[in-house]
C-alpha cells in the first residue's frame, strides 16, 4: 500500500516511482536545493574510505563550501517517527565519508526525543553534525499567516475628451485678420470649424491638438471632477475659412469619470507541502507549482526547468 505522500506525488507530476520511499526521497532533494541551492544528486553511491562500505545516499548535496549526505523517511503509512536508529545509521556513515562535511535528515512525520538528542550531540560525537528537517503536506494551522490572495483595488480618473469644451483666445492681431470674411454691410458672420492643428504664420502645421493633449489635462478640482484652464500658445494660429487667425491660448474644461476595478493574484496550488526545522519552525512552504519545475535525470541529477 503505498503512502499519502506517494499519491501527492502522482498529482504533482503525472506518475508515481516504481519503488516505495523514492517519492519522498526525490522531494527531500528538491527542498535541499530550495534551501541551498548548489548540486542535488537523488539516490548516489559513494565507497567510505575506511571500510570500503558502498553508502547509498538519498539526498546528495554539493556546494563550493560543503558536501553533506542526507537520509529520507516517509513513515505515513505506519504513522511512526524516525527514531534515533535512523540518525545512528547516518551517523555510522559519516566518520567513513571524508569528503562528506555534514548529514541531513528529511522525515515525513517528526522525530522522536531520543532521535533529535542524538542529532543535537552529533558534532561532538561523530566530528560532523546533523541536520533534522521535516517534509510534510501542509496543514490549515500551518498555513495561518501565509498569503494565498493579493487583492489590489485601482481607482481611475477617467477624462472625458469627447466631451470636453474648447475656445480659443484670439489676439487683437487675429481678430483684425478675421473681420477680412465680413462682407460689406455685414455685423457677425457665423462659421463651424474643426479644430485638429495649430499653424506658424505662414501657414504651416506645428502642433497637433492630440500632441498638445496627450500630456495632461492639468490638475483635477476635486469638488467637481473637471480640469478647467488654458494652453498657453504663442505665436500659434488657428484656420478660419482660409484666413490664419493669431491665438494667445486655448481654453478648456474637461469632466472625468471615476471607476474602480480590483485585481486578484492567488495561489491556485492544490498541494504545498511545508519545510520544517526540528524545532517545528516553518522553513519554506512548496507548492505544486514550485515542485514541478524540477526533474531528475537519468543519474539522480537534480534539474531545474
Amino acid at each position: 500500500m503505498s503512502s499519502p505522500i506517494d499519491k501527492i506525488f502522482e498529482d504533482i507530476f503525472g506518475y508515481k516511482p516504481k519503488k516505495n520511499g523514492t517519492a519522498f526521497e526525490q522531494l527531500s532533494a528538491i527542498a535541499m536545493h530550495v534551501l541551498e541551492g548548489g548540486e542535488v544528486v537523488h539516490d548516489d553511491k559513494l565507497r567510505g574510505d575506511f571500510s570500503d562500505t558502498l553508502y547509498q545516499l538519498d539526498v546528495h548535496h554539493k556546494s563550493q563550501n560543503s558536501a553533506s549526505m542526507g537520509e529520507a523517511k516517509d513513515y505515513s503509512k505506519r504513522k511512526g517517527k524516525v527514531g534515533r536508529g535512523d540518525l545512528q545509521k547516518l551517523g555510522g556513515a559519516l566518520p567513513d565519508l571524508q569528503d562528506i562535511d555534514e548529514g541531513t535528515f528529511f522525515s515525513a512525520t517528526g522525530y522522536t526525543t531520543p532521535a533529535m538528542k542524538y542529532a543535537n550531540k552529533a558534532g561532538d560525537m561523530l566530528g560532523k553534525p546533523i541536520t533534522l528537517y521535516g517534509l510534510r503536506p501542509s496543514t490549515e494551522l500551518d498555513e495561518q499567516g501565509f498569503i494565498k490572495t493579493i487583492v489590489i483595488t485601482m481607482n481611475f480618473i477617467v477624462p472625458h475628451p469627447q466631451e470636453a469644451k474648447w475656445l480659443p483666445h484670439i489676439t487683437k492681431n487675429g481678430q483684425e485678420s478675421l473681420k477680412a470674411l465680413l462682407k460689406e454691410g455685414e455685423n457677425s458672420l457665423q462659421y463651424q470649424m474643426q479644430l485638429e492643428n495649430f499653424f506658424d504664420s505662414t501657414g504651416n502645421v506645428i502642433l497637433s491638438l492630440q500632441d498638445l493633449t496627450s500630456g495632461s489635462y492639468g490638475e483635477i478640482h476635486q469638488d467637481t471632477d473637471n480640469s478647467h484652464a488654458c494652453f498657453l500658445l504663442k505665436e500659434h494660429y488657428i484656420e478660419i475659412n482660409g484666413v490664419m487667425a493669431e491665438i494667445n491660448g486655448l481654453e478648456y474644461e474637461l469632466s472625468y469619470g471615476r471607476t474602480t476595478q480590483e485585481m486578484r493574484i492567488t495561489d491556485n496550488s492544490e498541494h504545498r507541502f511545508v519545510l520544517l526545522d526540528q524545532n517545528g519552525e516553518v522553513l519554506k512552504f512548496l507548492t505544486d507549482e514550485n515542485l514541478r519545475e524540477y526533474n531528475f535525470d537519468e543519474d539522480g541529477n537534480l534539474q531545474k526547468r
